[in-house]
């Protein structure tokens, strides 16, 4: 393996190590030899991409934030229904944080950290505004009832939205997609005239798949360290559930 692309690999491997120790026990609970232990890499290799645990948390977040934007960005430019965009996007970003630890270690970051420790700027702003900018291009295209308080059906479907995701921190399976299509089931009424019912799929017109699990610990080539590290135990309502890692 060429050495750049070794190194390539071995940053990866610490950067989603990191986003798994953050995931399963906190930033702060977080050691760097915990991050060492994961990725199964020396702390000469940590150190030579990342000078510190903060650094590490910058790299996590600023992975999740873009792949965020990315996520707002294609509903905005998505073709047909405004409304459905915005459906579509809930659903994407539910799996997302559902399966992808670096997405969801990178988001709750955000509240890990107080106020002027680090570079971590809250996502639910910039969601807020994502929602009311489509509502608004929705609301053009005579989409919604006549007279809605756009404002209020705003706040009303980012507070709702935020607090699936914070009860997902407990319980992944408020992300599942037919938690987050009975959502849409019970508040398209209030939003869309009954006749135009039909347009909307609560269900989301694409189901993204999930993105395939990495090897456990030790499975993989061990050049600059071994396979990625598994994935975090499952938390104990997981378990019950059945849900996924």
């Amino acid at each position: 393996m060429p050495r750049q692309e070794r190194a390539e690999r071995t940053r990866e491997l610490v950067v989603r190590a990191a986003a798994v120790c953050f995931d399963t026990t906190g930033f702060a609970a977080t050691s760097l030899g915990d991050i060492v232990e994961t990725a199964k890499v020396s702390k000469g290799a940590l150190y030579f991409h990342f000078s510190s645990k903060e650094k590490l948390a910058e790299a996590v977040a600023a992975r999740s934030g873009a792949d965020w934007r990315g996520i707002v960005r294609a509903a905005r430019t998505s073709g047909g229904p405004v409304l459905q965009g915005l459906i579509d996007m809930t659903h994407c970003l539910a799996d997302r944080f559902r399966h992808d630890v670096v997405f969801r270690a990178g988001l709750q970051l955000c509240d890990a950290r107080r106020p002027g420790e680090g570079p971590h700027p809250s996502p639910y702003p910039s969601w807020g505004r994502a929602v009311a900018l489509l509502l608004a291009r929705s609301a053009r295209r005579g989409e919604l009832l006549p007279g809605l308080d756009l404002e209020q059906a705003a706040r009303m479907l980012t507070a709702t939205t935020a607090g699936i995701e914070m009860l997902s921190r407990q319980d992944r399976e408020w992300l599942a997609a037919p938690v987050v299509a009975g959502m849409w089931d019970a508040l398209l009424p209030a939003l869309v005239p009954a006749g135009q019912l039909g347009r909307f799929r609560p269900s989301g017109r694409t189901a993204p798949p999930a993105p395939p699990r990495p090897p456990a610990a030790g499975a993989g080539p061990r050049e600059g360290g071994p396979g990625e590290p598994a994935d975090p135990p499952r938390r104990p309502a997981e378990r019950a559930l059945g849900g996924p890692a």
